[in-house]
């Protein structure tokens, strides 16, 4: 027998194998399906146990998924590809699957090949974590493989569960990139792999920015950078402009308006040619004579000329309106107000925002080199103590609490490492960095256990160099000038929908030249061709009968002035208790942090005390790891405190443009 039979043989066992099982898949029916002689099955593969083992074997070997790279460029774009791949072949096979895993124990043979597959994408999946963590896509590969048979085991369930359960799963066109986005964001990968995976689109943007980042930011640089690629900041300067162009309306409505224009027109049927041609000499009851001219003299060239060009100016201006134009151009002034106020809020925003972000990068290397240190202890102790074990020094409760506490430390390294990510990323973010590259941040957190100044007595320096007086007057705040503006606009557009019934006076004069070209040309030959027409008028306009729009009018300005009103009275009595909160912060950031530094000192001089102890033999080395970890905790303490104080003295130093903060109503 040719061997593309013997192949459709094999084909037609594994498929009837995995929808019947051993049992239903008789040889019978396997002969039937493969088109072929039962006694021919007998024949090739001597029994039916053999035939299905050599089937089910076959396909393991011919079926597979692409490996995945040696060096991974792209995790989201690329595991994405692999997992998509690997849940097309679970879904493709999920029959056999199943029936290899309900005849394990009954028939080993027959599921033993099934297991190769899984097994191969479990050694690939591996070692591509391992070769991510080598390339610092994710902190570390210690649990490269839980998390990948944690992939496979989400795919696995999906594709065998799918047809059963739909409604577990997510749709089966984002099912493995909803998994592989799970999977690298529990191995702390970069936001940039993530968004790769998210917004494909993204990704010719994310790739041009892999240039090295600016090696070095101070605080001052972030604060300027901030402001210039803030969006808020951005919207507030174009609500400045749309002021300045509102402004600009109103101040032009008392301004002299002069308008030109020109026209021609051609008249394709004319009554006064008609009559002309029709009655080209009226007779002359006073013995005069028309000219030649037709029946109503010369001027009929002006109404039957087919031909008209004119050429118009026309000005204006506006003599007295009871008072509502300076109204309306007062109201624009105070709009203007309240958007350069709000301008000025924006920034002060962007700027505590981009300083909160800076110091909690800071933040996180201190937390991080913390964390790394309380893991060196630990190992230290961990080895310490497995030589006393060796000599009989130590007990096993002693190498088993000592192990303990440092796989205990091994997460928090991993989370502080992710943490630190994090917050450059943040950063980098906010300031429309580069997110691959190293960033060094050269503004550290003031540290020097000094109390500051008594805030709103003295003048308070800002890390960035700067010094500022705080202000926490009510009337001082942004918030509150801003409505104060809104007010002033409001009076003065209720001042103007008062007296719209008012009359207005207007002067106009119009000055025109008329041409009436000659069949046959566009514009007349010279000047005198031009006939002027000039007028001036004095016009008195006053409304009389509006169906009630003014007095409507009205009242709607009467309701925006009275929500003004209460709007400023709101903003008021929230800025006097927003300033009492960011007083109360400040206090309690300086207290916390004068604390930290207390403990901090008692911490550092207990743990002096351990090592002389630990030197004479006093105390063990699990003692003295004890005391250390608490001077990292202390540590950490201080550095959080340190940190919270930078950002209440900047909140207290900027609070005058800030907008309310929540609880500010």
């Amino acid at each position: 027998m040719t061997e593309p039979t013997r192949q459709q043989i094999l084909e037609a066992a594994a498929r009837v194998w995995s929808e019947s099982g051993f049992r239903g898949a008789t040889t019978r029916r396997i002969a039937e399906v493969a088109g072929v002689n039962e006694v021919t099955l007998f024949r090739l593969f001597g029994d039916k146990a053999s035939l299905i083992a050599e089937a089910v074997r076959a396909r393991a070997a011919a079926l597979g998924v692409a490996p995945l790279p040696d060096v991974p460029r792209d995790p989201s774009a690329e595991l994405t590809a692999w997992a998509k791949a690997d849940h097309e072949f679970l879904l493709l096979h999920r029959g056999m699957l199943r029936t290899a895993m309900a005849e394990m124990h009954e028939r080993p043979e027959c599921a033993e090949p099934t297991m190769e597959h899984p097994e191969n994408t479990h050694r690939d999946l591996s070692g591509y974590v391992e070769r991510l963590a080598q390339h610092r896509f994710i902190p570390s590969a210690t649990d490269a493989k839980a998390a990948a048979a944690m992939l496979q085991g989400a795919l696995f369930a999906d594709a065998m569960g799918r047809d059963m359960m739909p409604q577990m799963f997510p749709p089966e066109d984002q099912a493995p990139a909803t998994y592989v986005r799970l999977f690298l964001r529990s191995l702390g990968a970069t936001v940039a792999a993530l968004l790769l995976l998210l917004l494909p689109a993204a990704a010719p943007r994310l790739a041009a920015q892999q240039a090295p980042a600016p090696a070095t930011l101070s605080l001052a640089d972030a604060l300027k950078r901030a402001e210039q690629k803030s969006e808020g900041v951005r919207i507030a300067i174009a609500g400045v402009d749309r002021a300045r162009g509102q402004q600009a309306q109103a101040d032009a409505a008392r301004l002299p308006q002069v308008n030109g224009s020109a026209g021609y027109q051609r008249a394709i049927q004319n009554q006064f040619q008609a009559i002309t041609e029709r009655f080209p000499s009226a007779p002359d009851t006073t013995g005069g004579s028309t000219g030649g001219t037709g029946g109503f003299g010369a001027i009929s060239q002006i109404f039957a000329a087919p031909n008209t060009f004119t050429f118009t100016l026309a000005g204006s201006q506006t003599l007295y309106t009871a008072g509502k134009i300076p109204a309306a151009r007062a109201g624009a002034r105070a709009g203007r107000t309240a958007a350069e106020i709000g301008l000025g809020s924006a920034r002060a925003q962007a700027a505590l925002d981009a300083a909160q972000a800076y110091f909690d990068a800071v933040a996180s290397d201190r937390f991080l080199a913390i964390a790394e240190s309380s893991l060196v202890l630990t190992e230290r102790a961990l080895t310490q103590t497995q030589l006393g074990r060796e000599v009989g020094s130590a007990s096993e409760f002693d190498l088993l609490r000592a192990r303990v506490a440092r796989d205990n430390q091994r997460p928090v390294v991993i989370q502080a490492r992710g943490a630190r990510t994090t917050a450059y990323l943040r950063l980098k973010q906010l300031l429309d960095l580069p997110l691959q590259g190293e960033l060094t941040l050269t503004t550290p957190i003031r540290d020097d256990g000094a109390p500051v100044s008594a805030p709103g007595l003295a003048p308070l320096q800002l890390a960035d160099e700067r010094t500022i007086t705080p202000d926490t007057t009510a009337g001082a705040r942004a918030t509150v000038r801003q409505a104060e503006a809104q007010l002033t606009a409001s009076e003065f557009a209720l001042r103007a929908a008062r007296r719209a019934h008012l009359p207005s006076v207007q002067l106009t004069s119009t000055y025109q030249r008329f041409a009436y070209p000659p069949e046959g040309t566009f514009l007349p030959s010279a000047i005198d061709l031009y006939f002027p027409n000039w007028t001036v008028t004095l016009g008195l306009s006053f409304p009389v009968l509006t169906g009630g729009r003014l007095r409507g009018e009205r009242l709607v300005a009467e309701a925006n002035l009275t929500e003004a009103q209460q709007r400023l009275q709101q903003a008021r009595e929230g800025a006097s208790l927003d300033a009492l909160l960011a007083l109360t912060q400040f206090e309690q950031a300086q207290a916390a942090y004068l604390a930290s530094v207390g403990t901090d000192a008692q911490a550092a001089q207990a743990y002096r005390i351990a090592e002389v102890r630990f030197q004479e033999g006093i105390s063990t080395q699990l003692e003295l790891t004890e005391v250390r970890v608490q001077l990292e905790q202390a540590r950490l303490q201080r550095v959080n405190a340190a940190r919270d104080l930078e950002i209440a003295r900047l909140r207290l130093a900027l609070l005058k443009d800030l907008p309310l903060a929540a609880g500010g109503r």
